[in-house]
């Protein structure tokens, strides 16, 4: 890979890193009717990532966005950063098996990776809290990750289609 092309990639992996960072950062602060419910706007750029780049890609973002964003917050190694990491470790892990051994649409895998975000959250909750409990809300949560997984797949989807149009980046 040409210089050039190396300075265009990685300009465009900063790029998808920065707006994560900025969507997860204040998703947080848009109004949704269920508590603990988001749409998971930030996941859009992951799922750019992959198709663009390829899974490494992917993670580079999600991780990334988890980290740098948890230390913006000033919550580095508090509960909303296991939480953060654990969706994103369990989500990224699912949409990489599912691409690589299933027919699954980038609309498919982004519902695959809002299910799985919410398991490896209420997960979290179960062991930082030492509580069951949790495991009632995860109906809820699984549900609601289908219009989201929806939503941000068809984001998704849409950016792709634009680039491959000669669209920027």
């Amino acid at each position: 890979m040409n210089r050039r092309k190396r300075v265009r990639r990685l300009m465009i992996l900063t790029m998808l890193l920065a707006m994560s960072i900025v969507f997860h950062m204040l998703e947080p602060s848009l109004p949704l009717p269920i508590p603990g419910v988001k749409l998971g706007l930030a996941n859009v750029l992951g799922l750019i990532a992959l198709y663009m780049f390829g899974w490494r890609e992917m993670l580079s973002i999600n991780f990334g966005r988890v980290l740098i964003a948890s230390l913006l917050r000033g919550i580095i190694f508090g509960t909303g950063f296991w939480l953060s990491l654990s969706g994103v470790a369990l989500s990224s892990l699912t949409v990489i098996i599912l691409k690589k051994f299933t027919p699954l649409s980038a609309v498919g895998l982004s519902v695959a990776s809002a299910t799985f975000h919410n398991v490896g959250q209420i997960l979290a909750i179960i062991v930082i809290w030492s509580s069951i409990m949790m495991v009632y809300w995860l109906p809820v949560m699984i549900w609601m990750s289908i219009p989201t997984g929806i939503l941000t797949g068809t984001l998704a989807v849409a950016v792709l289609k634009r680039i491959s149009k000669g669209g920027s980046p």
